[in-house]
């Protein structure tokens, strides 16, 4: 029973340890002025947030809520409001601390509402710190919350712009090009319209909202380029299906025209045609993973070796001459010589009545 007894104290000490170190402040309310976007070097920003928290201790000498914030000759409004009661408390300086004493109220409902007012500093850049919030005990940090946002100078933008619109330059003389090549740059097109568009509007904004456009002009050109680079490679693909295909029909002539299936010269090249056939299956393969530069590079080899079998069944075929050959169209020929023949014995027919006719 003692054992059991112990083990229940232990259990229960415990538990109390851990609920004595759960974090204990949630943010109700937050709101940012301006609310999206890149900040500019001496814009004025404001925030507020709406905290419901507990203490984790009573003794009112070990916990604490420190703020901070980054921006330059901040203006803290904090109010405490107990049971829908507000106490304003007064504090200044870019990392004012409140005291235990000075937010614990005990039971009840307990809100604090922080409001800070500054200006984003001249010097700033890349991002900055709006507002920081720390619930400490002991120094030891039990819970935060903080907001930073980006900083873009004019500079910053004019340089960035600059940058962009070069990348757009080199997007559309690249697709001028796979144009001429008979590439289909429709789609690639669809996202350089919108990037062009979102550069002429980012000439004309504040550096704020120019930062926005450009991000959307960068998102645009980067699309458009990997949609020029698929149009590309379908294209290469194409080219070497379609080589495939006319080598096709020279075999279909040496086998089926000429009965020439079991020819040592035809079957190589029947021989290339299944290794170029290899190549455009892989080509597909790589299409389809998103990898074009492979798909290229195996749709070249496909070409490559379709063109060279190509160049051998024409060889061969001019070698041959067009010949005479009953093969697959033993039919069409009998046919043929059918219908001769009726001509001819129409034509004696004929004749000799016509000297009937003559004699009397």
């Amino acid at each position: 029973m003692k054992a059991n007894s112990g083990k229940w104290i232990v259990l229960l000490l415990a538990l109390f340890c851990f609920v004595q170190a759960v974090s204990a402040f949630d943010v109700k309310t937050e709101t940012v002025d301006p609310s999206s976007g890149a900040l500019e070097p001496g814009q004025q920003v404001s925030a507020r947030y709406v905290l419901t928290y507990d203490m984790i201790t009573s003794d009112l000498s070990d916990e604490t809520f420190e703020l901070s914030t980054g921006l330059q000759n901040p203006s803290w409004d904090i109010t405490v409001y107990h049971d829908g009661v507000g106490t304003p408390i007064k504090k200044a300086g870019y990392y004012p601390v409140l005291l235990e004493f000075e937010i614990d109220y005990g039971q009840g409902d307990t809100e604090l509402d922080i409001k800070v007012r500054g200006t984003v500093p001249s010097s700033a850049s890349g991002t900055i710190l709006v507002t920081k919030i720390e619930h400490l005990r002991d120094k030891d940090v039990k819970d935060t919350h903080s907001v930073t946002r980006d900083v873009v100078s004019a500079g910053q933008v004019e340089d960035s712009l600059s940058a962009q619109q070069q990348r757009l330059k080199d997007l559309k003389a690249d697709m001028d090009g796979k144009a001429g090549e008979g590439v289909d740059v429709s789609a690639a097109q669809t996202k350089y319209n919108a990037a062009s568009q979102a550069l002429t509007s980012a000439a004309a904004a504040s550096p704020s909202q120019a930062a926005g456009y450009i991000t959307t002009a960068t998102k645009n050109i980067d699309e458009a380029k990997s949609l020029l680079d698929r149009a590309w490679a379908e294209k290469e693909v194409s080219n070497a299906a379609a080589t495939i295909e006319s080598l096709d029909g020279m075999i279909t002539y040496f086998v089926e025209n000429r009965s020439m299936a079991s020819d040592p010269q035809v079957v190589a090249i029947m021989t290339k045609r299944e290794s170029s056939v290899q190549f455009y299956s892989q080509a597909k393969d790589a299409l389809n993973a998103n990898n074009y530069s492979l798909a290229r590079s195996k749709a070249a080899d496909g070409l490559n070796k379709a063109n060279e079998a190509l160049t051998d069944a024409n060889a061969l075929r001019e070698k041959l001459g067009e010949g005479f050959s009953l093969g697959g169209n033993l039919l069409l020929y009998i046919g043929i010589g059918v219908v001769i023949i009726l001509i001819v014995v129409g034509v004696v027919i004929y004749r000799k009545r016509t000297g009937w006719d003559e004699l009397g």
